[in-house]
């Protein structure tokens, strides 16, 4: 602002990292005039005794009717942190969802920026003696001298007012006192720690004047003096750690040198993301089939800023991603490159950066807290053009965004469940697109139908890749008659005879193999042989999942585990019998069956961490593993070369699943993982194990027919009234006592059925009526018509809130959830 408001009195519009509505106004103080801009975060009070780090939504001179307006504390940037775009994206975002702004920015937000405050003082400035104070302000500061911190209810104590706010404000404003010093958080620079000659002693080049020095008996350490003056000539600094192990030296030396002021010890930040090498780039070069889609889609985005590419697996569609990636890049654009989960980015970030280098950057659940603010500040201060990111990278800071990919665009890992803002982030990157008018490519082998039919209708530009890039075939797919085998007695558990034939040949011939089963655990069912008990979650109705190594009974929803019961506590029997298979059962009786593979398990429990995932795919990427077994994580887009068979142990599971989406998922599921078989040399092999061999799903999965499935479903879903024809919003209703959920479900639906009608189904119990304590009640409501959405939502969250400020129903929850997956 320049001084130019220097005497005008702001009021700053904060939003703050809550389930709350709206923003908030503070005042600000003259002397933070210059400094407030939208985008900063400020730190203020919130309550009597809470201190925030919020958001500047925009800056104004009317002051709030209703309320005095309280002083923002501290401006804590110094540029912003978020650009305009984002702020009226979170806005689009909190009205489109049904949430508070508050929720999208705590979901936005790196976790190291949200700092919560548990209020606490600490002393800044212990010279006050000449001040001015008062005996309140006299009395905290010599306290906060004895004993180092105080809350403010302490401070309120020792003050003897009702509330100590203007002090504090007062003493923070005169520079005395931090509040912020204890705020849960924060962002902190990754340093390490450097070793240097001492400024002092640099002038004793040579090694017979350091010997005086150092003294003739102290070999070792003359040997970390010579060799630091070799290594580091124009006395920058080396790494301690790295100086340390790569001459085999033990720290003993290096302390007695700095003790004795010959060595100085320094931090110097670093950056946590690893660089890579960048004089050995790698061209990319396409086919003609690719050039020729290539051009179809730059042609198709002169008139539409959203194109689908359908390519079947291991069509090379990442080569074209690159091109156009490069095109962007020479624009001065910048590019966000999205992927359902982490699963698919430790393959993929070597591959873009043999292309593109340090432009590149990586964010992904698995980073802690510094790593993932770092990247937002490179994004932000334009470090790197290029950011692989799931569905957290629509909110990072772009100032130039040009392409956005959505790879695998189908999988349900772009929808955030749980908690608020549950987003999709394919839909919602097509809004951040526009606002920054640039464009999105959305690629997959098996589209869902919302993208097929926006494509179809020529809502978005469309090409298609037909063939493997390496010229191989699709794989053959065997269906295995489960139902047969067990007739037959052929089959060794779940394991048919024609896998376990396969497994071997492909062993014999130098080549790899993937099970998959999308259950974790060891067995999913325990069952009384006499009374029919199983183990319940005691939170969640649900059975309990065994896990053989831990020896525990696991819940999958609420985590809740117990030991495995010796008897049945209903009726006293002994014969609890195990039902089902769970990956680490199918890794228990391969082994017994097959003792001479290697074998790993690739699933949430064994891949926990970002060493034991990358562990476990560079193992198998290696061939030091035969046969990985894994849930749904290995269907998206991993790309081993000396893969030939997968083995699909159950399509029934998926086929069979109570979801109207079920046959679509369940395509798409056998296709993705069988994508992974014969992508380089040979033609590969699938296996289907099912009991309805002759299912029109599998049927459409062994012929490739994405066309058959598609037109089957569109039927289906045009007949019912489901997507991709209707928008659905489902509102579920959640207390711990069964009779108020039922209760206020009731009411919820005499408030909403005038409006709805037949649009609203339910309520009803759904599929596992309790999860985490809290019985549920659920409704579906459809829309029709687009004009008809907005009003709608409009109404439904109206009647909500009615519901929730009823003093009857003030603790239930109520969970909207607009597009659900």
């Amino acid at each position: 602002m320049s001084g130019l408001f220097n005497d005008v009195t702001l009021y700053a519009e904060v939003l703050l990292p809550l389930s709350v509505q709206g923003t908030f106004t503070y005042r600000v103080p003259l002397e933070l005039n210059d400094e407030v801009l939208a985008g900063k975060r400020v730190m203020v009070q919130f309550g009597r005794k809470k201190v925030y780090s919020g958001l500047i939504q925009s800056i104004h001179e009317q002051p709030p009717k209703d309320y005095q307006a309280k002083y923002i504390l501290a401006v804590l940037d110094d540029t912003p942190l978020v650009p305009a775009q984002q702020l009226r994206f979170w806005e689009w975002m909190s009205t489109y969802y049904l949430c508070t702004i508050g929720e999208v920015m705590s979901a936005a937000l790196p976790s190291a920026f949200k700092m919560e405050s548990q209020s606490k003082l600490v002393l800044r400035n212990a010279h006050y003696e000449d001040l001015v104070l008062d005996q309140a302000e006299k009395s905290i500061l010599m306290q906060l001298e004895r004993v180092g911190e105080l809350t403010i209810d302490q401070a309120d104590k020792l003050s003897g007012k009702k509330s100590t706010y203007k002090i504090i404000q007062s003493l923070y404003a005169r520079g005395l006192i931090w509040i912020n010093e204890e705020l849960q958080g924060g962002y902190t620079p990754k340093s390490k720690t450097c070793i240097v000659i001492h400024p002092d002693h640099r002038d004793h080049a040579d090694p017979d004047q350091l010997y005086q020095l150092i003294g003739n008996r102290a070999v070792v350490q003359l040997t970390v003096a010579r060799l630091l003056l070799e290594l580091d000539p124009l006395f920058q600094g080396v790494d301690r750690a790295n100086f340390l192990s790569t001459n085999n030296l033990g720290p003993g030396a290096v302390k007695a040198l700095v003790e004795k002021g010959i060595l100085l010890e320094f931090s110097r930040d670093v950056d946590r993301i690893a660089a890579v090498d960048e004089s050995d780039l790698l061209e990319n070069n396409l086919t003609s089939e690719q050039l020729h889609v290539l051009n179809a889609l730059k042609a198709s985005f002169e008139e539409k800023s959203i194109a689908l590419l359908q390519g079947v697996t291991a069509s090379g569609k990442t080569h074209i991603y690159i091109r156009l990636i490069e095109e962007t890049l020479a624009r001065g654009e910048q590019v966000l490159y999205l992927l359902p989960e982490i699963s698919l980015t430790t393959q993929l970030i070597q591959r873009l950066q043999a292309y593109f280098g340090n432009r590149i950057q990586v964010t992904h659940s698995r980073f802690n807290p510094n790593e993932r603010a770092e990247v937002w500040y490179k994004i932000l201060d334009r470090e790197c053009d290029i950011l692989l990111a799931p569905r957290s990278g629509i909110f990072m800071p772009f100032s130039n965004l040009g392409l956005i990919i959505i790879d695998e665009e189908h999988e349900v890992s772009f929808k955030q469940h749980e908690p608020n803002p549950r987003y999709h982030a394919r839909d919602a990157a097509i809004v951040l697109a526009g606002m920054y008018k640039a464009r999105v490519l959305l690629g997959s082998a098996t589209p869902s139908l919302e993208t097929y039919q926006n494509a179809n209708s020529g809502k978005f530009g469309y090409s298609r890749l037909d063939n493997r890039f390496s010229g191989v075939m699709p794989p053959v797919y065997h269906v295995v008659d489960m139902r047969e085998e067990r007739r037959l007695g052929t089959n060794r558990g779940i394991f048919s005879k024609q896998l376990i034939d396969a497994l071997i040949e492909t062993r014999d011939g130098g080549q790899q193999s993937i099970l998959f089963l999308n259950r974790k655990g060891y067995v999913p069912t325990t069952e009384c042989a006499e009374c029919s008990w199983t183990p319940k979650c005691i939170r969640c109705d649900i059975s309990l999942t065994y896990y053989r190594r831990d020896n525990c009974l696991r819940c999958h929803f609420c985590g809740y585990q117990t030991d495995p019961y010796p008897s049945c506590p209903s009726c006293g029997g002994k014969d609890l019998r195990m039902s089902g298979y769970g990956t680490e059962r199918i890794e228990t009786e391969l082994q017994n069956i097959l003792p001479e593979l290697r074998i790993q398990r690739f699933d949430q429990v064994t891949a926990r961490t970002r060493r034991a995932y990358e562990n476990i795919i560079g193992d198998f990427e290696a061939g030091k593993t035969d046969v990985l077994i894994g849930t749904q994580m290995l269907t998206k887009g991993l790309d081993f070369r000396n893969v030939l068979l997968v083995g699909i142990l159950d399509a029934d599971h998926a086929l069979n699943f109570p979801d109207f989406r079920a046959y679509e998922r369940s395509f798409q599921l056998m296709v993705q993982v069988g994508g992974r078989a014969g992508r380089r040399d040979r033609q590969g092999m699938v296996y289907i194990q099912t009991n309805h061999p002759k299912h029109k799903v599998i049927s459409n999965v062994v012929d490739y027919d994405y066309d058959a499935m598609v037109q089957s479903e569109l039927e289906e879903r045009r007949k019912f009234h489901y997507p991709p024809y209707t928008r659905l919003v489902r509102i579920t209703v959640k207390h711990k006592d069964h009779q108020i959920t039922e209760r206020a479900a009731d009411y919820l639906n005499f408030l909403l059925r005038p409006s709805f009608g037949d649009q609203l189904l339910g309520p009803e119990e759904p599929f596992i009526t309790r999860i985490r304590g809290l019985y549920q009640r659920q409704f579906l409501l459809k829309m029709e018509t687009v004009k008809d959405r907005k009003s709608m939502k409009a109404i439904l969250a109206d009647k909500v809130q009615v519901v929730r400020k009823s003093k009857e129903y003030a603790k239930v929850r109520f969970v909207i959830d607009v597009d659900p997956m």
